[in-house]
């Protein structure tokens, strides 16, 4: 299964929330609590993960969860990856608003400075 099949198919955008969580809170159960869900559910969501992936994402120590190199790998790249997908709803917010948007004027060159740009000028782009 090559990485793209593997994202498709086997990666869910929740249990990576949920690892990022897990990580953030230092434990299974705090992270539970913060995401409204039982700690049985957020366990099964990184074994789920681990499974996918083939490899352990954390640790548990004295002083609670902590990621393994491969689990800060993926949270790293997780981040990115809400990021985008963030951008990308406030892109689809911003294109969907009606109030916004582009205004193209046509005029002759030599005309612009004396009518546009004066009506325009703390916006203007050239």
């Amino acid at each position: 299964m090559d990485a793209t099949e593997l994202i498709e198919r086997r990666l869910k955008l929740h249990d990576l929330r949920v690892l990022m969580s897990v990580v953030d809170e230092g434990s299974m159960g705090k992270a539970a609590k913060r995401l409204g869900t039982s700690q049985p559910a957020v366990s099964q969501a990184i074994a789920d993960l681990e499974y996918s992936l083939g490899v352990r994402l954390l640790d548990r120590g004295l002083h609670g969860i902590m990621p393994t190199p491969y689990g800060r790998a993926l949270i790293r790249r997780s981040v990115a990856a809400f990021d985008e997908l963030r951008q990308g709803v406030k892109d689809i917010e911003f294109l969907a608003d009606p109030t916004t948007g582009e205004v193209r004027i046509a005029t002759p060159i030599a005309a612009t400075p004396l009518t546009i740009r004066p009506a325009y000028s703390p916006t203007w782009r050239s």
